[in-house]
C-alpha cells in the first residue's frame, strides 16, 4: 500500500520550499490529483493562479526587499515617491510600477526610492523615451543618460511622435519623455496600499 503524505512534509514542500503540485507529486511518487486531495483533506489553501505564476517567475523570492526602519530623510523621499506615483503613476495594471514625465528630477527621485528603500537590483529597473519628431533621438538619448546616470545603451526608445504643443510646452519636451518601470505584482500591491493608507484612493 503506498505511502500517505503528511500534512507536515505537505506544508513544508508547499508552502515553506514553495514546489509546484506536478513538482511535489514527483517528489512523493504520486499523481497530481492525489496530492490536491490529500492537500484539501489537511486544509492546506493552494495558491491562486497569478500566486503560482509568480513563484515560478521569481523562484529566489521578491526581487525587492522594503526597508522598514527608515531614518527622517528616508521618510521624506518615501512619502515624495508615493507623491510622484499618485500623479505620474500607471494606476491601471496590477504588476507595472511605471512613472512618466519629462523632468529628470522627478524620474530620479521615484529611482532613489526604488534604489533605496525598495532595495530593487539596478538591472530591473526599466528606462523608455519616447521621443517626438522634432526630437533628436541621440541627443535625447545621452540627455536622459547624463540626468539619470544610467548607461545609454539601457534607455529604450518607442516610434517617435507628433511634438503635442508649442511654446513652453514643446521646450519641456525638447528631450523627450522619460518612463521608469520595474515590473513587479507584490511591489505594485504594496505602492497602491500605502496609498490607500494616505487617503488616496
Amino acid at each position: 500500500m503506498a505511502r500517505i503524505p503528511t500534512e507536515n512534509e505537505l506544508n513544508d514542500l508547499y508552502s515553506v520550499k514553495k514546489q509546484s503540485l506536478s513538482e511535489i507529486g514527483e517528489i512523493l511518487g504520486f499523481k497530481q490529483h492525489k496530492i490536491i486531495y490529500w492537500m484539501d483533506k489537511y486544509g492546506i489553501k493552494r495558491r491562486s493562479q497569478s500566486d503560482s505564476v509568480y513563484i515560478k517567475l521569481n523562484p529566489l523570492g521578491d526581487p525587492y526587499k522594503i526597508k522598514n526602519t527608515l531614518s527622517l530623510q528616508e521618510e521624506r523621499l518615501k512619502s515624495l515617491a508615493l507623491g510622484i506615483y499618485w500623479g505620474e503613476g500607471n494606476k491601471t495594471t496590477s504588476h507595472a510600477v511605471r512613472v512618466t514625465n519629462s523632468d529628470p528630477g522627478v524620474i530620479r527621485n521615484f529611482i532613489y526610492f526604488l534604489r533605496t528603500i525598495c532595495s530593487v537590483k539596478e538591472e530591473k529597473i526599466k528606462y523608455y523615451l519616447q521621443t517626438f519628431k522634432d526630437n533628436n533621438i541621440a541627443k535625447a538619448k545621452i540627455y536622459w543618460s547624463k540626468e539619470l546616470n544610467v548607461d545609454p545603451i539601457l534607455i529604450r526608445t518607442c516610434t517617435p511622435i507628433h511634438s503635442m504643443g508649442k511654446g513652453t510646452y514643446k521646450n519641456i519636451s525638447m528631450n523627450g519623455v522619460m518612463t521608469v518601470a520595474f515590473f513587479n505584482m507584490h511591489l505594485k500591491k504594496y505602492i497602491m496600499n500605502e496609498l490607500r493608507k494616505m487617503g488616496m484612493k
